[in-house]
């Protein structure tokens, strides 16, 4: 009975198109992280381990910008485009929206980092490192990931990732041979993103034909609207997954930066290839279901749930006991000591899992963006209270036990409010039936 209903759910919830889905974008996780990660070796020789520590720091307070430069857009604007995808007019209004309001974000956070520059010392001392680095939010800006996405076409984006992240990596292999190269390597990987994202840009305005003189004030301003409540949402989650090299940083060497950025950079390249792959390719699906009905939406979910759960577990066990081969194979022996905190770390792929199940496909699945501002800033501000007294005590430790804590009070924060939000839910969905 439990083979059948399991094998009944698989092909259930994880149909034809979902699939692709999830495979495409397993591929353009690929892109993301592992390239990058096999090219460390490459650029830990050239640079060093400390000189490695300190363009990953330049990376991780760039990261700030670039999520303001996100916005909200990668699920509020994914939203929008699923439920839109049929109306021309709509979706390009919603494009045009999209990518010019992201435009504006972008020379504020130029604006920023101007303003970091005079303020914050590590800026100060290598401010073209900086600028370099920044640089990579263009590509954020043209690049419509999120248009994708949303019209479940995950295969070309994967396809356009990967020549990115291609044609970066050799190019980092060819022109990077010493320390004095350590600002090159970051323009590369800035430059690199900017051209494939100019290409892409021009590719899905040509392909969907999307006029940039469609005009729909409502649904522009909803867009926006709705995109807000996510911003400010990952803001307070940076607090918790970005902050802990950023307070590393401030207390602990160059060299420590570069151990515990290239553990963090293994973590995420195994939740992007595993987590995240099925979370995005869920999200418009989810949606869908959520807004035709509460009920078969619930349904659904509760059917992923269950299944990302136990393939996140399975996820955990083989990271654990794989750790000092990963190590070894993509980072080299330099890294050796990263090794126990990679197996601390090896939860976190079923933590970040059931997170952003609960969060993305729950609470945005359900258009209840406005309430995840107030459960990330309670996170947040925890989150930096625990980093502040962890990381003095236990080193980049301290910033493992912290992150984990982190993942599972969301966990719990946004279980107890989807809980709380169904009773509500459901009442109001049998009340339209009745009417």
């Amino acid at each position: 009975m439990l083979k059948k209903y399991i094998s009944f759910d698989l092909r259930k919830v994880f149909s034809q198109p979902l699939m692709v889905n999830v495979a495409s974008l397993g591929i353009l996780q690929l892109a993301n992280y592992i390239i990058p990660i096999i090219i460390i070796p490459f650029v830990v020789r050239a640079l060093g381990v400390e000189i490695f520590g300190k363009v990953s720091y330049a990376q991780n307070i760039i990261t700030y910008l670039t999520i303001v430069v996100n916005y909200g857009f990668e699920y509020s604007a994914t939203q929008d485009v699923a439920i839109n995808r049929d109306d021309r007019n709509k979706l390009s209004t919603v494009f045009w929206t999209t990518i010019r309001f992201k435009f504006c974000l972008l020379l504020i956070t130029f604006l920023l980092l101007l303003i970091l520059f005079f303020t914050f010392d590590k800026v100060k001392e290598d401010g073209l490192l900086y600028f370099y680095a920044a640089l990579v939010n263009i590509g954020f800006v043209l690049f419509p990931t999120w248009f994708f996405q949303g019209m479940e076409k995950m295969f070309k984006m994967a396809m356009f990732n990967f020549i990115f992240k291609a044609l970066g990596a050799v190019l980092v292999i060819l022109l990077i041979q010493s320390p004095s190269d350590y600002r090159i390597y970051l323009l590369l990987l800035s430059l690199s993103y900017i051209v494939i994202s100019i290409f892409v840009f021009f590719y899905v305005i040509k392909h969907y034909q999307l006029l940039p003189n469609s005009k729909n004030k409502e649904l522009s301003t909803s867009v926006i609207k709705k995109g807000f409540p996510i911003f400010i949402n990952n803001i307070f989650v940076s607090l918790y997954t970005t902050a802990g090299l950023t307070i590393i940083g401030l207390y602990l060497t160059n060299t420590e930066v570069g151990l515990y950025a290239a553990a963090y950079k293994i973590v995420f390249a195994v939740l992007m290839l595993t987590s995240m792959p099925v979370n995005t390719a869920l999200f418009p699906i989810m949606s869908r279901r959520f807004n035709d009905s509460f009920v078969d939406g619930w349904a659904f979910f509760k059917r992923s749930l269950l299944i990302v759960g136990v393939l996140s577990l399975l996820v955990c066990f083989v990271f654990y006991f794989s750790t000092p081969l990963i190590v070894k194979v993509f980072l080299g022996t330099e890294f050796l000591s990263v090794i126990p905190l990679l197996q601390v770390l090896s939860i976190m792929p079923f933590l970040v899992v059931m997170a952003s199940m609960f969060t993305v496909q729950g609470l945005y699945g359900l258009q209840l963006h406005k309430y995840a501002p107030f459960i990330g800033a309670l996170l947040g501000v925890i989150s930096l209270i625990v980093y502040f007294i962890f990381i003095p005590l236990y080193g980049v430790y301290g910033a493992a036990y912290a992150w984990i804590l982190a993942q599972t009070l969301e966990i719990v924060f946004v279980l107890l409010f989807l809980v709380i939000k169904k009773r509500e839910l459901l009442s109001k969905e049998r009340e339209n039936n009745e009417n």
